[in-house]
């Protein structure tokens, strides 16, 4: 065909309409459009977006075949796409190997370009054609089949068809090698922020997903405050919180494998003046502070130090050690039971929640003692909301041996909950 400005000036006049109206397009102030609009609008975009991907594939099919890249000093077409329109090496390469598949697409290429399927869906369809290069005369029914369910379906399920078609023409992965090679990818690391927080990435295999899903959906509940008020916390915040309630719930268990012959534990370390009150232990510049990299409050450390396996190291302001104390657990595990047969379960009226902590009344930081009538049991939830808030817990004047608990301001105490309050009718006399 020989060479014509009249055709050269007419394409490149639709290229320059096309433009226009896409520009215009980008332009359109929607607020003046109806919001029951917006949906259809969306929907011709998308198909207009597939017939320029069916504009484009069909222009790279021809570049590439006639090796017009050579023309810029380019090797390959993907080299010449990567210089010229600044995509990706993966999308560049991508791009001509659909380009090329087309060829002998011919319904999928139909259906782009009159926008039922989208680039998505060539892209994965198209290893096809590779798949039957031995069997050339089945390709034409296996397209059809798979353009058919395309134009229903999203790209992701038609990855699935086209490998069972693999499969079956006994080329690419097995369905055990894929297994495999997916399961080789899973991961999951912690990463350490300077101030102590830990950032988490990871790809969990979808049983694993599932079954964290579950167990997060089932703990991350709401819990009303002390008060009755209603839960502050974010969705992420309770999703957070349940997920400190699940490992908790592992790590109370007797299974929990040592860590280098022991079990986790943390070593308290404080000098004379600490103990002393002449410096507190949550100071910038305290022993304690340096030992866990950052500075602490006062409600935070009496909750760090309300119920954990402990070890106190005594030093001298210069970190001397003068004396090392002997490892305990706060609440030993037959306190533990005697505080369930008497509580039931957190205290806070109307807690339900199964992961539960034993909180000392007056704080051990504060002289607290270690015996049953310091304890009571909070779940983690509340022993948080506690230690934070300001919520103190004292005896109830009206019921020896049980307790009561105080709200930070003005406000009357809440008589707490106990095993006698979760099954009144053990204890109301019929006569």
């Amino acid at each position: 065909m020989q060479y014509d400005s009249n055709m050269c000036s007419s394409r490149g006049q639709l290229v320059e309409q096309a433009q226009a109206c896409l520009a215009e397009l980008a332009a359109l102030d929607l607020s003046e459009v109806a919001a029951a609009e917006l949906g259809p609008l969306l929907k011709e975009l998308h198909a207009t977006r597939a017939v320029l991907d069916a504009a484009d594939a069909k222009v790279l099919e021809a570049f590439d075949a006639r090796q017009a890249y050579q023309a810029d000093f380019a090797v390959t077409a993907a080299s010449w796409l990567r210089h010229h329109t600044h995509v990706g090496e993966a999308d560049a390469r991508s791009r001509v190997r659909v380009a090329r598949a087309l060829r002998s697409l011919p319904l999928a290429a139909d259906a782009l370009a009159e926008g039922w399927v989208s680039w998505q869906h060539v892209r994965r369809l198209a290893p096809v054609v590779g798949y039957l290069a031995d069997t050339p005369d089945e390709l034409p029914r296996l397209e059809k089949t798979l353009v058919d369910f395309a134009r229903d379906n999203t790209a992701d399920d038609l990855t699935r068809l086209v490998q069972a078609a693999a499969e079956a023409a006994g080329v690419g992965e097995s369905a055990a090698e894929r297994e495999q090679r997916r399961l080789a990818q899973r991961s999951f690391t912690t990463t350490t922020a300077l101030d102590g927080w830990r950032h988490v990435t990871g790809l969990l295999s979808p049983e694993l997903g599932d079954l964290l899903e579950q167990v997060l959906t089932g703990l991350a509940a709401p819990v009303p405050g002390i008060d009755g008020g209603p839960d502050a916390r974010s969705a992420a915040q309770r999703r957070h919180d349940a997920l400190a309630d699940a490992i908790g719930l592992v790590a109370d268990l007797d299974t929990v494998p040592e860590v280098n012959g022991s079990r986790p534990r943390l070593t308290l370390v404080a000098d004379v003046a600490t103990l002393r009150a002449d410096d507190p232990a949550w100071g910038a510049r305290s022993p304690l502070a340096s030992v866990l990299t950052r500075s602490l409050g006062p409600a935070a450390l009496e909750l760090l130090t309300c119920d954990a396996v402990i070890t106190p190291l005594l030093t001298t302001g210069l970190g001397v050690p003068l004396a090392e104390g002997r490892a305990k657990r706060f609440a030993t595990s037959a306190q533990l039971k005697a505080l369930k047969a008497r509580d039931g379960g957190c205290i806070v009226p109307g807690c339900d929640r199964v992961r539960l902590e034993a909180h000392h009344t007056i704080p051990w930081s504060k002289g607290g003692l270690s015996d049953l009538s310091s304890y009571v049991l909070f779940c983690k939830r509340h022993h948080h909301i506690a230690h934070e808030d300001g919520w103190t817990v004292e005896p109830d004047p009206d019921r020896p041996g049980l307790f009561q608990l105080r709200p930070p301001d003005a406000r009357p105490p809440i008589k707490a909950c106990h095993i006698i309050d979760r099954d009144p009718g053990s204890t109301t006399p019929i006569w």
